[in-house]
C-alpha cells in the first residue's frame, strides 16, 4: 500500500516542544499560499502600469535604520538580535526605511520623481487581540509603493487613489479610505501657542482624547503630571516674551539679570546666560494655552465622517477658537486633488484626529479600513513623510510619500478560493507504469511538461482504482498510463 501521511499520526506519541514551531509564527497551506501570489501578481502588474518600477531590500538591516525611522515606536515589536560580528541587527519590521537608504545610497536612480514598488514578508511582534488562544503576529505579507522627489498634493491624492483602486482592482468590496493630516494638525496646534513640547504632547494624546470626557482627563492629569498644566509662575513673563520683538526681549530679560551675572564665574558668559534663560522662557507653555489645545484636539478628534461634511464643522470649529481658515488648506488642496479620480464608490471619511507613525509622518495620513477587520490595523495605510531621507543620513530633506498592504488581510477579506481561476483550463496529467516500464513513463512526463503541460509522476505501484482516487485528490484530470507494451493510453477524470 502507498504510504500517507496518516502514518505519521501517533496519537500517543510524545514529540519535544523543540519540534513544533514558534507560536507567534505561521504555515501557509497550499491554498493560502496560492492566493498571496496572485494577490502580489495582480497588485505588482496593477502598480506596473502607473509607472512603479519593482525594488527588493535585504531582510536583515541595521537596527538603528528602523529606530531612526519610527523615533523608537517600533523597538518593542522587532526582532533585534547581535549578529556573529557584534552589530545590532534587526529583522525588518516595514519597507520604507529600506527603501529610502537604497535611494540615499544612490542605488535607485532616476529622473524625480521617482516610483517604487516592493514585496515580501516584514517580522513585527503583534500582541493578538483576538483570544487568548489566537496566534500573535509575527511574520507577515507585505507590498507598497513610494513616490521620491514630490511635494505636490497632486502626488499625495495618486497614492491614495493608487492605493484605494488597487483593492477594488483585486474585487475587494466595502472598504474606506480614512484620511488625516499631521502637517494641519501640527500647524493648528502652533497656531493655539504651543511649545514643540507640548504639541508634541498633545498630538501624542489624540488617541486617548477619543474616548470622551474620560479621556481628556486623562490627558489632562498626564498633562498636569509633566508641569504643562497648574503651572502659573512663568506664565505672564512667558506671554510678554513671546509677544515682545526679539530685541526688546532680550533687552528685557538682561535687565533682570544685570545684578545676577555680575561676577559670574563658570563656563558659561552672561550673555549665554541670558540667551539661555531667554529661550526657556520662550518655550515655556502656559497652561491656558495647554488647556485650550486639549480642549480644541477633543472636539477635533470627535469629527469624523464624510470629507464634505467634516469640512464644513472643522471651519466652524478653528473660527470658534480664532484660529486662521487658511490652515485647512492642505485638506482642501488634496481632496480637490483626489476628486479627479474614480474611486468607484469607497467613501472618503475625513478624520484629522488619526495619528498613524507621528515620529515621522508630515502630511497626509490614511488607512483603508474594512468592516471584516477589526481590532487592529486595516488592509493597508501610509502617508507623507518629508523628513524621513535626511533623517537616515541625506544633506537635505527629499519630499516623499508611500503606502503599504497588508496582503494577509486582503486575502481574509477575498474569497478562498480566490486564485483557483488562473488554472482554469488547465490540464493537470498523471503519469503512472509498471516498475518495468518506468523509463517510458519519466519520458512521457518530460515530454508533456516540454509542451507545458503539467505533468506528475506516480511513484507507487498503484492500481487504477488507487491511481483515480489519488488524482480526484490531487485535482488532476488526466491520467496517462504506460503498458507493458510500452504504448500510453490516456483516461479523463
Amino acid at each position: 500500500m502507498p504510504f500517507t501521511n496518516g502514518d505519521l499520526l501517533n496519537p500517543n506519541a510524545q514529540l519535544s516542544s523543540l519540534v513544533y514551531p514558534l507560536k507567534t509564527a505561521r504555515d501557509y497551506s497550499p491554498a493560502l499560499w496560492r492566493r498571496l501570489v496572485t494577490i502580489h501578481k495582480r497588485l505588482e502588474s496593477f502598480l506596473d502600469r502607473r509607472g512603479y518600477d519593482v525594488t527588493a531590500t535585504p531582510i536583515l538591516e541595521s537596527t538603528d535604520l528602523f529606530l531612526r525611522k519610527s523615533g523608537g515606536e517600533l523597538a518593542s515589536q522587532m526582532y533585534s538580535f547581535t549578529d556573529p560580528s557584534g552589530r545590532q541587527v534587526s529583522l525588518r519590521p516595514e519597507f520604507t526605511s529600506s527603501v529610502v537608504r537604497q535611494f540615499i545610497d544612490g542605488n535607485l536612480k532616476g529622473p524625480m520623481p521617482q516610483r517604487w514598488q516592493y514585496y515580501g514578508t516584514i517580522f513585527r511582534y503583534e500582541g493578538n487581540s483576538e483570544g487568548k488562544d489566537a496566534p500573535e503576529g509575527l511574520e507577515f505579507q507585505q507590498l507598497g509603493a513610494e513616490i521620491v522627489g514630490s511635494s505636490s498634493e497632486f502626488a499625495d491624492a495618486e497614492v491614495l487613489a493608487t492605493a484605494v483602486q488597487g483593492l477594488t482592482t483585486l474585487g475587494v468590496r466595502g472598504h474606506k479610505l480614512r484620511i488625516g493630516h499631521m502637517g494641519v494638525v501640527n500647524a493648528m496646534l502652533d497656531a493655539l501657542g504651543l511649545s514643540e513640547r507640548a504639541r508634541v504632547f498633545v498630538v501624542n494624546s489624540l488617541g486617548d482624547l477619543r474616548a470622551g470626557d474620560a479621556g481628556v482627563e486623562t490627558v489632562r492629569q498626564r498633562a498636569t503630571d509633566l508641569g504643562l498644566l497648574g503651572e502659573e509662575r512663568t506664565q505672564s513673563l512667558s506671554q510678554l516674551a513671546r509677544n515682545m520683538a526679539p530685541d526688546d526681549a532680550e533687552g528685557m530679560v538682561e535687565g533682570f539679570l544685570a545684578q545676577g551675572v555680575t561676577g559670574l564665574s563658570g563656563q558659561r558668559t552672561a550673555e549665554e546666560v541670558f540667551r539661555r534663560y531667554l529661550r526657556k522662557l520662550k518655550e515655556a507653555d502656559v497652561p491656558e494655552l495647554v488647556d485650550a489645545a486639549i480642549r480644541f484636539s477633543a472636539e477635533l478628534v470627535a469629527l469624523s465622517g464624510p470629507a464634505d461634511v467634516v469640512c464644513k464643522k472643522l471651519g466652524a470649529l478653528i473660527k470658534r477658537f480664532k484660529l486662521d481658515d487658511a490652515v485647512l488648506a492642505p485638506v482642501d488642496k488634496l481632496l480637490k486633488a483626489l476628486g479627479q479620480y474614480d474611486l468607484k464608490d469607497v467613501p472618503v471619511i475625513l478624520d484629522l484626529g488619526m495619528a498613524r507613525g507621528i515620529a515621522y509622518y508630515t502630511g497626509v495620513v490614511f488607512d483603508i479600513d474594512h468592516p471584516k477587520i477589526k481590532g487592529r490595523p486595516g488592509l493597508g495605510g501610509g502617508g507623507r513623510y518629508d523628513g524621513l531621507v535626511r533623517a537616515l543620513g541625506a544633506k537635505q530633506d527629499v519630499p516623499a510619500l508611500g503606502f503599504a498592504y497588508a496582503i494577509d488581510r486582503i486575502a481574509e477579506v477575498l474569497p478562498s478560493d480566490y486564485g483557483s481561476d488562473e488554472e482554469t483550463g488547465i490540464v493537470r496529467v498523471l503519469v503512472t507504469a509498471q516498475e518495468t516500464q518506468r523509463s517510458q513513463a519519466v519520458a512521457t512526463a518530460e515530454r508533456l511538461r516540454a509542451q507545458g503541460i503539467p505533468a506528475e509522476l506516480d511513484l507507487s505501484d498503484r492500481n487504477d482504482a488507487e491511481v483515480a482516487k489519488y488524482a480526484a485528490q490531487r485535482g488532476i484530470q488526466t491520467v496517462m498510463r504506460v503498458g507493458s507494451d510500452g504504448g500510453v493510453s490516456e483516461t479523463a477524470l
